[in-house]
């Protein structure tokens, strides 16, 4: 999927002088990031699991061609800055374990290429996402995970209204189901390691200030 951002990120930068507007914007969204997931201890297969709702505000940048084809409009979404998607503490109750496990990830890096239709003032929205999830962890177990990354598909809807000199605003409500994420850990001292299993979902209200040029 990190190839296919890439590529489509490109086409849309190349075509922009071939389309009829470029447009550049910032935004800031409310987002409510549910993360269900467990973790399967090695050797004895205990399953431990926690879900996790967080809301944060996420700031992003976007820069988007219209096509001058009814309006549509192609566009990339950047998130830069870490958001974390949860962490805890766990006591010492197993019997692989020698103290407390500290655990925590961070989804970074999330680009989305989507594409706009709209009907009136208001739109429709669909986009494919990419991010990085940064794992911290302190595990008493003497399991480590790495960093890997999680693809997902975003859908929405919006509104929006034109300003002087170029400038117009948005409100829009999306939805961003994420793939299945399985992570298997290293380190473990044996031939059988920890493996983490996690779905991450995130809705979001976005209000972007966009300029045209």
């Amino acid at each position: 999927m990190k190839k296919i951002i890439v590529i489509l990120a490109s086409a849309v930068l190349f075509a922009t002088s071939a389309f009829a507007e470029f447009r550049i914007g910032i935004s800031a969204a409310f987002t409510n990031l549910d993360t269900d997931g467990y973790e399967t201890v090695k050797s004895s297969g205990t399953k431990n699991s926690k879900s996790i709702t967080e809301q944060v505000v996420v700031p992003s940048v976007l820069f988007e061609v219209g096509t001058g084809l009814r309006g549509i409009a192609l566009g990339i979404d950047y998130i830069p800055s870490a958001e974390q998607l949860g962490s805890g503490t766990g006591a010492d109750d197993d019997a692989e374990t020698s103290g407390a496990n500290k655990a925590s990830a961070d989804i970074e890096a999330v680009t989305t290429i989507y594409v706009t239709i709209p009907f009136n003032s208001f739109y429709f929205k669909a986009g494919v996402s990419s991010a990085d999830i940064t794992t911290t962890e302190n595990l008493k177990t003497g399991t480590a995970y790495g960093n890997t990354s999680v693809d997902g598909t975003l859908i929405g809807v919006g509104y929006t209204r034109d300003m002087d000199d170029g400038f117009s605003w948005r409100l829009e409500y999306t939805q961003t189901d994420f793939d299945h994420l399985k992570i298997t850990g290293t380190g473990g001292g044996d031939s059988v390691n920890n493996t983490i299993d996690a779905d991450i979902d995130a809705t979001a209200l976005r209000f972007t200030l966009v300029k045209a040029f």
